[in-house]
């Protein structure tokens, strides 16, 4: 094993959560009985694969964050000058090193992709940190996995401009395929949920499902860009 390999091996994200633990989560809201530990733990976990996002889109623009400093509690960025997969990387505090193929290799197929929902990591972030109250944590959790990517794109023959709600952000949460968790999260709408915050999250969910199916085929837009 080469040194780069090496060093890759210290580069770990948070996984996805299983669907088990998400309904207990939504079953013990709906009896009134809400699983605080439950909350938390699940919080916790989205916090770091929000983090884990956001460190893998801040890698590719060219900021790097040391692995091991981190597990230290250290935050040390090593700046990547090119994209060449050949690159050395090497934290100038620890010595951890490896190269951009190593590093980039440990994030691919990994749900990992920012896409259009940067916005909804870092809202999630800022919002669970300041929730005081369970109920409070349960909504940010809740509105994070109803969220979606939305991207601004351009009709290929009209030239037409619009904001376009694609996937969910559930998927790069929550174990499954994508059509998985979309039938995941349809089930957890008609759970019978107690808060009406919660109620109102679903039902708006389930209208922006049945607006994106009346969208336009995908085929005929390209995407320009996020749009938050």
């Amino acid at each position: 094993m080469t040194q780069a390999e090496d060093g890759a091996i210290e580069v770990k994200w948070e996984k996805r959560i299983g669907q088990r633990l998400i309904r207990r989560l939504y079953e013990s809201e709906a009896s009134g009985l809400l699983d605080e530990a439950l909350l938390d733990d699940v919080g916790t976990r989205f916090c770091m694969r929000c983090e884990a996002v956001l460190a893998v889109s801040e890698a590719i623009r060219g900021r790097v964050a040391c692995p091991r400093c981190a597990r230290a509690g250290i935050q040390t960025i090593i700046a990547r000058t090119s994209g060449n997969e050949s690159e050395p990387l090497q934290c100038p505090g620890c010595g951890w090193a490896t190269t951009w193929g190593a590093y980039h290799k440990r994030c691919r197929s990994q749900q990992l992709n920012e896409g259009g929902a940067g916005y909804a990591f870092r809202a999630f972030l800022i919002q669970w940190r300041a929730a005081v109250t369970p109920a409070m944590k349960m909504i940010a959790v809740d509105q994070l996995i109803h969220e979606f990517h939305v991207y601004l794109m351009r009709h290929r023959v009209t030239g037409e401009t619009k904001n376009r709600h694609a996937r969910v952000v559930a998927v790069q949460l929550i174990q499954g395929t994508a059509a998985e968790v979309m039938a995941f999260l349809a089930e957890l709408s008609g759970t019978g949920l107690r808060s009406s915050e919660l109620a109102a999250s679903a039902a708006a969910w389930r209208a922006r499902v049945a607006e994106t199916r009346e969208d336009p085929p995908w085929k005929e837009w390209s995407i320009l860009q996020p749009s938050r």
